[in-house]
Formats: C-alpha cells, sequence, structure tokens
C-alpha cells in the first residue's frame, strides 16, 4: 500500500457521513500505528478537515482521489521537516478528532494489527 492510498482512505474520517472505521482499518492495517498517526494528523488531516468545517460539507461521500493526492502531496511533510507551527496543528487536529482517532485505534488494535 503507498502513502496514497493510506491518505485515501483516511480521508472518509472527514466525510459529512456515517464513518465506516473497520472498514478504514482494514484498508490501513499494513501500516504502523505511529504511521498512520503521524499521517492522518500531519498530511489529511490539514487538507481534509476543512469539509467538517463549513456549515454544509460539500462531500458527503467520498473526496475526488487523484484531486486529493495532489493536494496533499503539495502540502506533505515528513517527520524531519516537523516545525513548531505543524505540531501545533497537529495538536489541534489530535484534540478535535480525537474521538474518531480513538475508535479508528480500536478497530485496528482489535482486529488488524499483526
Amino acid at each position: 500500500m503507498t502513502l496514497d492510498q493510506l491518505w485515501f482512505s483516511l480521508s472518509f474520517l472527514f466525510v459529512d457521513n456515517e464513518i465506516d472505521y473497520e472498514q478504514i482499518a482494514k484498508e490501513i492495517s499494513n501500516y504502523d500505528i505511529k504511521v498512520i498517526e503521524f499521517q492522518l494528523f500531519y498530511n489529511v488531516a490539514p487538507i481534509c478537515s476543512e469539509n467538517l468545517e463549513q456549515a454544509i460539507s460539500p462531500i458527503w461521500s467520498s473526496f475526488e482521489k487523484e484531486e486529493l493526492i495532489k493536494d496533499i502531496q503539495k502540502h506533505a511533510i515528513n517527520e524531519k521537516d516537523i516545525t513548531w507551527r505543524n505540531k501545533l496543528s497537529a495538536n489541534l487536529y489530535k484534540f478535535k478528532y480525537r474521538k474518531e482517532w480513538e475508535y479508528l485505534k480500536e478497530y485496528l488494535k482489535q482486529n488488524y494489527t499483526n
């Protein structure tokens, strides 16, 4: 699985619809939980969370994959390039989406981690 697919799978946490945590966990279970957490809060949330922060969310079922990947690649960071602003943003996302992250971790731990 590529980072592109990980990003796309994690984007389903930010659609304005019921979240299928089990399906997301199945799709990303090959990744280490620390990699998932980093990618979620440093690369996916900064792009996708905007959908849920609008009065009427434009994306209900799925982000357009190619467009999403391009947007994330344009702004993506790796662990070596983290600034204090990135840390601050990530901590905000960790707070705002802590419930979703806890649910996802539970599915990963219970059913799909090796």
